[in-house]
């Protein structure tokens, strides 16, 4: 069965559960007809015998006056007494059973009804006896006529199933057909979807969001990849024009060139460091090894590495929270490094509990992030134009870490003005 196709599985069960349908349905209408029919017989052999009694009240006469039915509908009559058995024969007369061989073509007796009557020569039963022959031919006849019909009939669904289950599954055959063809090289096509308004159709339509989401992952892949290969051939380039530089000026300023080549090899080590953070976290696998940290201490130690310029730590008090020390130290760090690397005169950072909320703010007094580019600076490779820009030294990663690993971690982070100008980065994530 499970070789079969669906569209033969479909055809097979449901001939089958027609077949058992009409199976039970006929057996039971035979029977159901045999019963009413010899029911009705019963009860007007009943009214006859009525009928009988009362011409016997004075005893059993020579005679009789028989129903005027047809010969065949009449039953034979009987007469048990006390002094014998008595028949009715066809014409009316009553003679003693004894005389029965007198009587030609004896029929087969299947229906036997009786009724006592008190009398003046005492109790009599009445009897009717009669062939349920024709009966028993009628039901035959209807029998050989459901033994044609029910399998004519199941036959019928059979082709009718057969071909409205291959109309209902064309669709789905003309989905798969498609989704076999699309590859990597073709995956803006789309399976067609039915006019329809059905099982089919919604399928169609969740294949084509799903092809829409592969898509779109396909494109963020390749422009990915694109733009990590420019922006780690820029430093390369870098070192590598530095040292042929250094190497054709015979009064080269050697500590000074080691001095750039270590400057862009740190650019380089924090670009590879950040796109390996995000391939780990765009592999979607929850966050494990959490545990409780003192959030206010990652701070401060995250705000004494930074060298550009001092930062504003007096609002920093005790925060705890349950992450990935490394991730959340991450975080902190290319928090402070943007502001640092924006910054006019000053970063400050401040860190509160409010509630079941632990909230970081770290600002700076740079030229801010204009209303339109505070959603597009959490992307990847993302770098602004005018004055956040005037410092090539970031690559526009360490932002989109940020925003995923807080997310990861249950959190949010948004970017608004700060007092009087500036940027103004808000994180919030679960208290401990």
């Amino acid at each position: 069965m499970r070789r079969l196709s669906v569209r033969w599985r479909i055809t097979l069960v449901a001939a089958g559960l027609f077949a058992l349908a009409l199976g039970g349905a006929s057996v039971v209408l035979v029977r159901t007809v045999h019963d009413n029919v010899v029911d009705g017989i019963r009860d007007s052999d009943e009214e006859q015998l009525s009928d009988l009694a009362r011409q016997v009240e004075d005893g059993i006469p020579d005679a009789i006056d028989l129903p005027r039915s047809p010969p065949r509908d009449i039953p034979e009559y009987a007469f048990q007494t006390r002094a014998g058995r008595y028949v009715v024969l066809s014409d009316g007369r009553v003679v003693p059973a004894d005389d029965r061989a007198r009587v030609s073509a004896q029929r087969a007796r299947d229906l036997q009804t009786q009724r006592i009557v008190e009398t003046a020569e005492g109790q009599i039963t009445l009897i009717s006896e009669r062939s349920l022959e024709e009966v028993d031919e009628t039901i035959e006849s209807i029998s050989d006529a459901l033994l044609v019909g029910v399998p004519a009939l199941v036959l019928l669904l059979g082709a009718l199933t057969w071909f409205m289950a291959g109309r209902a599954l064309r669709p789905v055959e003309a989905i798969r057909a498609e989704a076999a063809a699309i590859t990597g090289a073709t995956i803006h096509r789309r399976v067609p979807v039915p006019a329809t308004r059905d099982e089919v159709a919604a399928l169609a339509n969740t294949m084509n969001g799903m092809l829409d989401r592969l898509e779109d992952a396909a494109s963020r892949q390749r422009r990915f990849v694109s733009d990590a290969s420019h922006e780690l051939r820029s430093p390369v380039a870098s070192i590598r024009t530095q040292l042929e530089v250094g190497l054709r000026r015979p009064d080269a300023d050697w500590p000074r060139i080691a001095e750039r080549v270590l400057a862009e090899d740190a650019r380089l080590e924090e670009a590879v460091a950040d796109l390996v953070e995000l391939a780990r976290l765009d592999e979607g696998a929850p966050v494990t090894d959490l545990a409780e940290i003192d959030l206010d201490e990652i701070v401060l130690e995250e705000c004494r590495r930074t060298r550009r310029l001092r930062v504003d730590t007096a609002a920093v008090s005790g925060g705890r929270v349950r992450g990935r020390h490394d991730a959340l130290a991450r975080v902190v760090r290319n928090l402070v490094d943007n502001a640092a690397r924006h910054a006019e005169t000053r970063v400050a950072v401040v860190l509160r509990t409010d509630g079941p909320v632990v909230e970081m703010v770290v600002e700076d007094d740079g030229p801010g992030i204009a209303p339109e580019d505070r959603d597009r600076v959490f992307e990847r490779f993302t770098r602004l134009d005018e004055g956040r820009a005037r410092d090539a030294g970031g690559m526009g990663l360490g932002l989109a870490v940020v925003r995923t690993t807080i997310e990861r971690h249950g959190g949010t982070v948004v970017v608004g003005d700060a007092e009087p100008h500036g940027a103004r980065f808000v994180v919030r994530l679960p208290a401990a």
